[in-house]
């Protein structure tokens, strides 16, 4: 895998690491530590909400990584 897209995922997952330790300061009754339990379909509804501007801005990085390597393999494949 190519390296930008490792160190890409790595922040990804710490910013979205934070942003839910943020989500459950903001949601005390969210239940995050206890094994086995889910958060109830509400709770779901809220970290959706929570995360989307988050989650659109990641995919869309993911996408732009991806036509950047798309493009380098394309040159590189060419005569």
């Amino acid at each position: 895998m190519d390296p930008r897209r490792i160190e890409l995922n790595r922040r990804h997952s710490r910013e979205m690491g934070l942003l839910f330790s943020a989500f459950l300061d903001a949601h005390p009754d969210v239940e995050s530590e206890v094994d086995g339990v889910q958060m109830t379909p509400a709770q779901e509804a809220a970290w959706t909400a929570f995360s989307a501007d988050l989650l659109g801005r990641h995919q869309a990085e993911r996408s732009a990584l991806a036509d950047v390597l798309e493009a380098e393999q394309r040159r590189r494949g060419s005569p």
